[in-house]
């Protein structure tokens, strides 16, 4: 494909899915929510894809606030700075070295005196993140989500410069260690290098629901699933658990009501837990559950999907509220089958590169054409899909969901087992995507190893279990 070709494609790619997240996706530009409006909320998500600027190769000093980055390529993430190679080239000659994204841009007044936590759903392979010139800190697995705490950081009422160093090189070496990543591996991860995922800000009370975003924040989220689940009476026992911080300077009792919400936009069911009292700095997990009776049961091509909204009161007055968006299901694995809704299941499908990429654009697809990709297989009788060795990206995770196909998740490995700095790097590649993939109900089961593992380190992973 010539490169005048490929230019346009890109285009035509970025303003279809530029369409598709105003008709359809609640992520907008800054200045609007991410979920229906709750009176007194204060918490909001915010698209922060848009006017980054890029830089091929190391520059010294580019953290630097007052660094002159006008000559820089203008770009709209998620972008990989190597995409325009997605089958011109085979991956294992992916372009490889260190790139530069910034970012400038000012809070809203709304923010002052609120929280502010930076989302990124991934990047390849590296890097170190600056605010306003200074570090807040490093990411290195090269593929799953992560985020920082930037409240210390930023300017309230001013400019700030995000700006971040990343090295996609074949032969990344943690920069703590030395050591290198297994699942880095020219034979089956297509290296798109840079930021190809997306990014969100933040802006949460001081008394709020943590992200699932273990690396770095250390923190788990909301956790949304369901117990006692009775196939033929459409009934299960729904339980919301969700981790909570309070960094007032004093205690807070709080409340959390749960709301559900199914495709009609219908709040089938609301509940609550008991009250509970938080010290200054302190992180609890509140819980609530009841059983809920006429639900719809996610399956193979059918992905009906709750919203369910956790919302954290103080003295009555609403604070925060969070959205996850689920489904309801019931697996069984006995006598070597698998069982689905009470329903032996063969399972056949596909293994597919986690990246799932398309000419010109790499993996950073518009949403409609991961829906597209994954359809495509559950039209032609595939009921699963098996990702290649690294988890794919929240994009495609979602998008199995919607359309009703089963994943079987790994988090990083290769075709061996391994010891040592590389076998607890994977162990933490396992904790970190089963945090943030765990109310994703197309997921059934997470993968240990592509080939032999030893039993002590099934044991160890099985022992993660503990999050879902």
């Amino acid at each position: 494909m010539k490169r005048r070709e490929t230019g346009l494609l890109q285009t035509f790619l970025r303003i279809t899915s530029l369409l598709y997240l105003m008709l359809v996706v609640p992520y907008t530009a800054l200045g609007s929510t991410s979920h229906p409006v709750f009176k007194g909320n204060e918490r909001v998500k915010y698209n922060f894809n848009s006017d980054w600027q890029l830089m091929i190769g190391d520059v010294k000093n580019a953290q630097s606030i007052d660094f002159n980055d006008r000559a820089w390529k203008p770009v709209t993430l998620p972008a990989a700075f190597n995409e325009d190679e997605a089958f011109r080239v085979s991956i294992s000659e992916h372009t490889d070295t260190i790139v530069w994204y910034r970012k400038h841009f000012r809070l809203p007044k709304t923010a002052q005196g609120q929280k502010i936590f930076l989302e990124f759903e991934g990047i390849r392979f590296g890097g170190e993140f600056f605010v306003n010139g200074k570090s807040i800190g490093w990411h290195e697995n090269g593929v799953m989500a992560f985020g920082f705490d930037i409240t210390d950081f930023v300017n309230y009422t001013g400019d700030n410069v995000l700006a971040a160093r990343i090295d996609n090189s074949w032969r990344y070496h943690e920069h703590t260690t030395g050591s290198t990543y297994q699942w880095n591996d020219r034979n089956f991860y297509a290296n798109y290098g840079g930021i190809p995922k997306n990014v969100y800000l933040h802006v949460t009370p001081k008394v709020y629901q943590t992200l699932p975003l273990y690396s770095n924040l250390q923190t788990t989220g909301t956790y949304v699933y369901a117990r006692e689940i009775d196939i033929t009476k459409r009934s299960a026992a729904v339980f919301a658990e969700t981790e909570v911080r309070n960094d007032l300077a004093v205690e807070k009792t709080v409340e959390l009501e749960v709301q559900v919400e199914d495709l009609d936009g219908k709040i089938i069911k609301t509940f609550h837990a008991t009250p509970e009292t938080i010290e200054a700095g302190q992180t609890k997990i509140m819980k609530a559950g009841e059983r809920i009776t006429g639900l719809n049961f996610w399956s193979w091509g059918y992905g009906y999907l709750y919203n369910v909204y956790t919302l954290l009161k103080i003295d009555g007055k609403l604070v925060d509220v969070v959205k996850t968006r689920t489904g309801f299901r019931k697996t069984r694995f006995a006598d070597g089958m698998f069982w689905l809704n009470d329903r032996v299941l063969q399972i056949k499908g596909y293994a597919e590169r986690s990246t799932n990429e398309w000419p010109a654009v790499g993996q950073s697809v518009p949403a409609w054409l991961s829906d597209y990709s994954n359809k495509l297989l559950v039209e032609s009788g595939g009921n699963t899909v098996r990702w290649m060795h690294v988890t794919p990206w929240k994009q495609d995770v979602e998008s199995c969901d919607r359309v009703g196909l089963i994943q079987l998740m790994p988090a990083g490995d290769a075709e061996r087992d391994v010891e040592g700095r590389r076998w607890d790097q994977r162990v933490e590649l396992m904790r970190d995507a089963i945090i943030y993939n765990r109310n994703n109900p197309s997921i059934i089961f997470y993968e240990g190893g592509n080939d032999a593992i030893s039993e002590p380190h099934m044991a160890e992973l099985k022992s993660r279990t503990r999050f879902v």
